[in-house]
């Protein structure tokens, strides 16, 4: 079969960059070295001066699932597609659990619904109904290799928040069999306590949204959620992770992860007060400068173990004017944005881009068992690789994403997009556009491989 070889370029990986050769065949890295040879039906692509970085992996989205009464805006066929476009070559999606559904039905219509995607895929198990029948079904889902469960401290009157000692008889099975506990951190009795000394619950403000879930509502549940890690020996994943005090809250427990999101790293609260502010609600809110400024630092020391986009996009009709702050659907997109924006971030800030291959493509892998296949670029692992010119500098703009939705949290941004993109070894997007796609696989866990300790 013939292959692709990427000549001269910058590979960079978690651990350090090396200028080499790269070739890809049969969808696999077949081999990285100087003055590698090549056959006759092999192309050869000029990499001189460009970086070579692995497939981004997105570790959080939505794709269409039910919010408030709608649906995120984004299907599998064409969330997947705006991701390839931005350079995340898998995604990690979640389960939605209905009323009277097992997990492992939930499991199923998930796969089934997933099958048009175009990036590769695993699945996260939401748990947001509490029964001793469920608990019996995760080790048989780990088996299957799905081994993240997700559970809500929050959302009561949606029917999904568990209540912490049952969360912690999650945790227990979680811990016993391999897998992984994740968590939206938000407590629930925190935030009613804000919406019941609110005058006006019908008002459109989205600057309430944020007035309705303060920041101590992360600490609280962040605390309580470290407790139970300390107490099962269950790794605990925090999503979404939105302050500098939720944060403080998550150090010194060596049992928790912690993810954060774009929005939380670029966009503060002021953004409520724009025209458009209703776009920005999402759960938890956008908070402070000052936190934006303290997830910065997290990063930069290490503290932070992976970035995810929370991909829940909307457009602008989906959330009308006028249509009071409790009932505007939460969420925003980013899975196309992810790696451009950050990308661009980081050589402004001068942070090290193994960093951010450490984040968007090593940790993830690692921690949702997919290392090393994917997350990085060595002899062996699927042939997802990013070809980036760091000089080519764009902005966000509606008209160059492959986004079919009309708002973007990150118009005007900078960004640079990866120039060429190949998946499983074969070239899917050149000079900035998708010239084809090919299916997506679902990516079984093989179980975690990432220690925090000796991860930092």
């Amino acid at each position: 079969m013939s292959g692709f070889l990427l000549r001269g370029g910058t590979i960079i990986n978690s651990d350090g960059r090396v200028e080499a050769d790269m070739l890809l065949r049969e969808g696999r890295v077949v081999k990285i070295g100087k003055n590698l040879s090549s056959q006759p039906d092999d192309e050869i692509i000029d990499c001189k001066g460009k970086w070579l970085l692995p497939g981004a992996i997105d570790p959080h989205t939505h794709m269409g699932i039910p919010i408030k009464n709608g649906w995120s805006a984004d299907d599998f066929a064409s969330g997947s597609r705006s991701a390839l476009h931005g350079g995340v070559t898998t995604i990690l999606d979640f389960t939605v659990q209905e009323a009277g559904q097992s997990l492992t039905d939930s499991v199923n219509h998930r796969l089934e619904l997933a099958k048009p995607s175009v990036v590769d895929y695993g699945l996260h198990c939401n748990i947001t109904r509490f029964s001793p029948e469920m608990l019996e079904e995760i080790p048989q889902l780990i088996e299957r290799g799905i081994t993240s469960f997700k559970v809500f401290t929050a959302y009561e009157e949606a029917g999904m928040r568990l209540r912490y000692d049952e969360i912690r008889q999650v945790a227990e099975v979680v811990a016993k069999f391999g897998g992984l506990l994740m968590v939206h951190a938000e407590e629930g009795e925190v935030i009613g306590r804000a919406m019941s000394s609110m005058a006006n619950l019908d008002s459109p403000d989205p600057r309430l949204h944020g007035a309705s879930r303060p920041v101590e509502a992360e600490v609280q549940a962040i605390h309580r959620m470290a407790e139970i890690a300390d107490q099962t020996e269950c790794l605990v994943y925090v999503v979404h992770l939105s302050s500098g005090a939720g944060f403080e809250a998550s150090k010194g427990h060596r049992n928790v992860l912690l993810e954060t999101c774009p929005q939380y790293l670029l966009l503060d609260e002021s953004v409520y007060g724009r025209e458009d502010g209703r776009m920005y609600v999402a759960s938890p809110p956008l908070r402070k400068h000052e936190d934006n400024d303290a997830l910065w630092l997290a990063i930069a020391s290490g503290a932070v173990h992976a970035l995810g986009t929370d991909h829940c996009p909307f457009n602008l009709a989906d959330k009308p004017l006028n249509r009071p702050f409790t009932d505007i659907p939460n969420g925003m997109g980013g899975v196309e944005t992810l790696l451009p924006v950050m990308l661009a971030q980081f050589i402004e800030r001068k942070l090290p881009v193994e960093r951010l291959v450490e984040l968007l493509s090593t940790h993830p892998a690692k921690i949702f068992g997919m290392y090393p296949r994917k997350g990085v670029l060595q002899q062996g692992a699927d042939g997802d690789v990013l070809v980036v010119d760091p000089e080519v500098l764009s902005e966000v703009s509606l008209d160059k994403l492959e986004s079919s939705i009309d708002w973007s949290a990150y118009t005007g941004f900078k960004a640079i997009f990866p120039e060429q993109v190949f998946q499983k070894g074969q070239l899917v997007l050149d000079q900035y556009s998708l010239q084809q796609v090919v299916p997506g696989e679902f990516i079984k866990s093989a179980g975690m491989t990432f220690s925090p300790v000796d991860e930092g």
